[in-house]
């Protein structure tokens, strides 16, 4: 019972932000981590943020370059009350963006909620809207690293992240898509992460044909 409130108060976004902000110091180490591998840059880079929650690193971006998605209205519609950018409801396992269309994804905190079925139809698509050799940071919740860090592994039970993988699964499923330019495990607040800052990749020609043929 208290799994299942938890989880219907954190659909509320002030709460999510509260929460979140709370155990993660103001998503400071996280807030950093986008800025040194994405940036704001000379603002004429598209930024998709995949799953973008209630927006709360938009400010990150010029708001002209910035486009937030996520599944949940009310985190969507907080968004546009409070930040500034292109907000809009969309699934990130089926993006109706263009092909090319963005310079950049960023993508915290969402993986962990996929399936691997789900986690590679997302990956598709968002390899789809990012043009040549476009650069996406992943940030992914991992395993708790210490069993003595009791608070890490209270909001991993709480929250509804049924996939929490350790780094070298995410590594797996992302291999086939980007290439690697840096990854590394971090600590923000007591939430242990895995990051991975990766290229595009282009498709294949057995994937082209697979494409043509479907």
């Amino acid at each position: 019972m208290l799994h299942a409130l938890i989880e219907k108060l954190s659909d509320y976004p002030r709460f999510f932000l509260f929460c979140r902000g709370l155990f993660e110091a103001n998503f400071t180490v996280i807030r950093k981590t986008i800025t040194e591998y994405l940036g704001a840059g000379d603002g004429k880079r598209k930024v998709l943020d995949v799953a973008c929650g209630p927006g709360a690193f938009s400010d990150l971006f010029p708001a002209h370059s910035y486009t937030g998605i996520d599944l949940n209205p009310k985190y969507i519609d907080f968004a546009k009350k409070n930040y500034k950018g292109d907000f809009t409801v969309q699934d990130a396992r089926a993006l109706s963006f263009p092909e090319a269309e963005f310079d950049a994804v960023l993508v915290y905190g969402l993986l962990h909620h996929l399936s691997d079925q789900d986690v590679i139809a997302v990956l598709e698509g968002m390899r789809r809207v990012l043009r040549p050799g476009g650069r996406a940071l992943f940030i992914e919740d991992i395993p708790t690293s210490s069993s003595l860090n009791f608070v890490g592994h209270m909001l991993h039970w709480a929250e509804n992240g049924h996939y929490i993988r350790p780094a070298s699964d995410y590594r797996t499923l992302l291999a086939p898509f980007f290439r690697f330019e840096d990854e590394k495990e971090f600590r923000s607040g007591v939430c242990d992460y895995y990051m991975a800052s990766v290229v595009t990749k282009p498709e294949s020609a057995a994937e082209s044909r697979t494409t043509q043929g479907s």
